[in-house]
């Protein structure tokens, strides 16, 4: 079978993990981009122009700001080239339905880079989840935020609380039904640049998302130089606990449950904390497993798991959601997005 070239749309900053991962699977490919310098420093063939790139690659990989993502990708797809969308998809959860179904009537191969799907100690804690091996879940929680630049190109909600808005369903296993939100503009320039959001489910269970670039960092950022961050989720059970901090590769779990005791108090019994060892993975390490799975859905025309409809309508549901609830200050039920 002739392995797929693929079009690297995009080569800034993440454009150069994504630039590093096509090296190490040693994967054919050309790149584009409108600073022609950056795409001339990639060592890759360069592209004069989208369309001229399309014409001799099989699909393309976008990592362009975020206002562009709709534009390219529609040129992509009318070019009957197959899809590696990085997130956030979309601005809408229009956008994103939109472009799946023009991926569909094209019968495009369409996956949306959400990094944290792949990174191993989320799957790892998703397998443990669906195994039952928590119990019935009763809450999530997410932080990513730290002190770092403002994106010109968006907000927390579209930068950060995206990555979140899709794991968290994604490991619970069931979308939420309603979601509340604060957001705010700290830095005065048009933009929420810190966002808390709060997501109910129908099974009971609860999440909380924070994001933003205004809040204490912990640990150096390992894709943006200079920057401090936070990454890390909770998952609460009635059978376990987990803390993971994908920052520090850290995966921490507490088997146990509360109990009834004497005196009406419910105690704790839990056994003491357990370092899961799961294999820890750097940013090219992650995207290396993102584009594999794109290139043997290219291969096997199977749909991919993060594709158009779960990985970019999704979440982007919840923050259409999210704007709507802080701007009329109140729950908003998911069935309200279109």
């Amino acid at each position: 079978m002739v392995e797929p070239r693929l079009l690297l749309i995009g080569c800034g900053a993440f454009g150069r993990v994504h630039l590093a991962a096509l090296h190490r699977l040693g994967v054919a490919a050309m790149a584009f981009d409108t600073d022609r310098a950056s795409a001339a420093a990639s060592g890759l063939p360069v592209a004069d122009s989208i369309e001229a790139g399309l014409d001799r690659c099989d699909a393309a990989i976008v990592v362009t700001p975020v206002p562009t993502h709709v534009p390219v990708a529609t040129t992509v797809l009318l070019a009957g080239r197959d899809l590696f969308l990085e997130k956030p998809a979309t601005e809408t959860a229009a956008e994103a339905a939109a472009l799946a179904d023009l991926a569909e009537q094209m019968g495009c191969i369409a996956q949306v880079g959400l990094y944290f799907r792949f990174h191993p100690k989320a799957a790892a804690v998703r397998r443990m989840v669906a195994a039952g091996e928590f119990g019935a879940l009763h809450h999530l929680a997410a932080r990513f935020s730290g002190v770092k630049r403002a994106r010109g190109d968006s907000g927390a909600l579209l930068n950060d609380a995206v990555h979140f808005a899709d794991l968290l369903p994604w490991i619970a296993g069931e979308a939420p039904v309603r979601v509340f939100a604060t957001l705010a503009d700290p830095l005065g320039r048009g933009r929420e640049d810190l966002a808390v959001i709060q997501l109910m489910f129908a099974s009971g269970a609860t999440a909380m998302i924070e994001a933003g670039c205004v809040l204490p960092g912990r640990w150096p950022d390992a894709v943006v130089p200079g920057a401090e961050t936070r990454k890390e989720i909770i998952v609460a059970g009635r059978s376990a606990l987990a803390e993971i901090d994908f920052a520090a590769e850290t995966f921490v779990l507490r088997r146990g449950a509360h109990a009834p005791g004497a005196d009406g108090a419910w105690l704790p019994h839990h056994a003491p904390r357990e370092d899961v060892a799961i294999a820890g993975a750097d940013p090219v390490d992650v995207v290396a497993a993102e584009l594999a799975a794109f290139i043997d859905a290219i291969r096997t025309r199977r749909t991919p798991e993060a594709g158009l409809r779960d990985g970019a309508v999704a979440p982007a549901r919840i923050l259409d959601a999210a704007r709507r609830s802080a701007r009329e200050t109140r729950v908003v039920a998911l069935e309200e997005i279109a």
